[in-house]
């Protein structure tokens, strides 16, 4: 089970999203530890294999409406794409069994496992979000 060490998710959250962990912050864009092992990025840092590598990326959500294109360096099986639009409106809670199962499985199979969550908005607007 996955969970924050704050008592709200919200707060836990803005509080690691502030800082890179080491991920490359090329063209301004980064990845964030929102939780052990787990990063949140925009789709073109996750499109990186530079920053895959240098972070240790092992696993890989992608959150976007369109196809992806996410590096070979990441094995299809270890891909999950949930086709969602970018739109405020849309109904992100029907995934989040498929999700969580997968960032679950995939921390639990190796200690040195880390998934990277990412979708089309980058993450350094979460930043800025004050609860």
């Amino acid at each position: 089970m996955l969970s924050f060490p704050a008592p709200k998710w919200s707060t836990a959250l803005a509080s690691v999203s502030n800082k890179h962990n080491g991920a490359s912050n090329r063209f301004g864009r980064a990845a964030s530890l929102i939780a052990p092992r787990v990063y949140l990025s925009d789709y073109f840092t996750a499109r990186d294999p530079e920053v895959l590598n240098r972070l240790g990326i092992t696993h890989v959500i992608s959150a976007l409406e369109h196809d992806t294109n996410i590096p070979d360096c990441i094995p299809p099986e270890r891909k999950l794409h949930i086709r969602i639009p970018d739109q405020t409106d849309a109904d992100i809670l029907v995934h989040l069994d498929q999700t969580t199962e997968f960032i679950t499985s995939a921390l639990a199979e190796d200690s040195s496992n880390k998934v990277l969550v990412s979708a089309a908005a980058s993450t350094m607007g979460i930043a800025k979000y004050t609860p």
